[in-house]
């Protein structure tokens, strides 16, 4: 029932994260980079802190992360389970990407802009540690999620992180390589740190409900992760208030739907829009900025052309849920039977 109620909640506030990244992305991205080709009239609002919804999912990924691994048999069995989970739409989005790109060039006159070594390298998950170009520059964040869960695996291979004092020197030390790399000396991969620390919030929040943190204690987690994720300041001052507020967030969720779960059902459609919400993610801008730019030239209006671009991208995030995520479980079992099998053959 809890791990029932955990996925709720997370798909609740991924609804809304994804939510805020498609409208900033439409109402403020597209119209810098493409103001050429921008639908007639202007659009009703737009949402220029939605980039901290970004944020939201690492706050939600790790509140997830550290309830589910503690179900899984050790690090390999919680690495194949999210790989299992991430791989697939990603690459499947790749393979999207690359065929959307012939219909980008022809929508922005501009050239093919995916080259073959580019392509490899994003496959691999690995553009960022060998400075290539990301196919779609929202996948940044899909590859620190990916360090974050090789980080904290190993960490949970060593430490038992339900023990407070693991958890809190964890976070220290994760404080720390932050304020080093912002103050001190940059690092390789030093800015993956800043957002590690929005993970543990999200880590924070879990042990607040289900274990022994106090909220006063959870606070002043809230207060060092807004302070110590300064250096991703530089895309805005929203996060000031973003983080507090998504931890508060994360406790009225709490207690809303503890209390009121018949009006929690209420908001059962953005609950779905956060399954999807992965799928969605990854396919938005190359959908959205081509279906965007196709009814500029038709001379739609900007409203009509973005509720038609959101509306692309959330039935191309179904079909991407129906078909391809949920080929994560058995993949995943694949995988550990692959594993038992290599392990019992090293120890004949």
């Amino acid at each position: 029932a809890n791990q029932f109620h955990h996925e709720v909640r997370a798909s609740l506030l991924r609804g809304a994260a994804i939510v805020m990244v498609l409208l900033f992305h439409f109402t403020v991205r597209y119209p810098q980079k493409y103001a050429g080709y921008i639908p007639e009239g202007a659009a009703l609002f737009t949402v220029g802190f939605g980039w901290i919804g970004v944020h939201l999912f690492f706050m939600i990924s790790g509140f997830i992360i550290y309830h589910t691994i503690q179900n899984k048999k050790g690090p390999l069995d919680f690495l194949s389970a999210r790989l299992s989970r991430l791989v697939p739409p990603y690459w499947a989005a790749i393979a999207a990407i690359l065929l959307l790109e012939f219909a980008h060039a022809w929508v922005f006159n501009e050239p093919n802009r995916n080259a073959a070594v580019d392509t490899l390298f994003n496959l691999a998950m690995v553009p960022d540690i060998f400075d290539k170009r990301f196919l779609d520059g929202a996948f940044w964040s899909l590859y620190v999620e990916i360090k974050f869960y090789v980080f904290f695996a190993l960490l949970w291979g060593l430490f038992d992180m339900r023990k407070r004092l693991f958890f809190y020197l964890s976070f220290a030390s994760v404080f720390a390589a932050a304020a080093v790399h912002f103050f001190v000396l940059k690092f390789p991969l030093g800015d993956n740190f800043y957002y590690f620390l929005i993970f543990w919030a999200g880590i924070g929040a879990y042990k607040v409900m289900r274990e022994d943190l106090s909220i006063w204690e959870f606070l002043v987690i809230i207060i060092l992760t807004t302070a110590g994720s300064i250096g991703v300041y530089k895309d805005g001052n929203e996060l000031l208030i973003g983080i507090p507020l998504f931890s508060i967030l994360f406790l009225v969720a709490e207690r809303a739907e503890r209390n009121f779960p018949a009006a929690a059902r209420l908001f059962g459609p953005c609950a779905y829009l956060g399954r999807i919400s992965y799928s969605c993610y990854l396919l938005h801008q190359p959908i959205g900025y081509v279906v965007l730019g196709v009814l500029a030239a038709a001379a739609f209006g900007y409203n009509s052309a973005l509720a038609l671009a959101v509306a692309s991208c959330f039935l191309a995030a179904y079909i991407g849920f129906t078909f391809v995520e949920r080929l994560d479980k058995p993949i995943a079992r694949m995988i550990m039977a692959r594993i038992g099998k290599y392990e019992r053959l090293y120890k004949k």
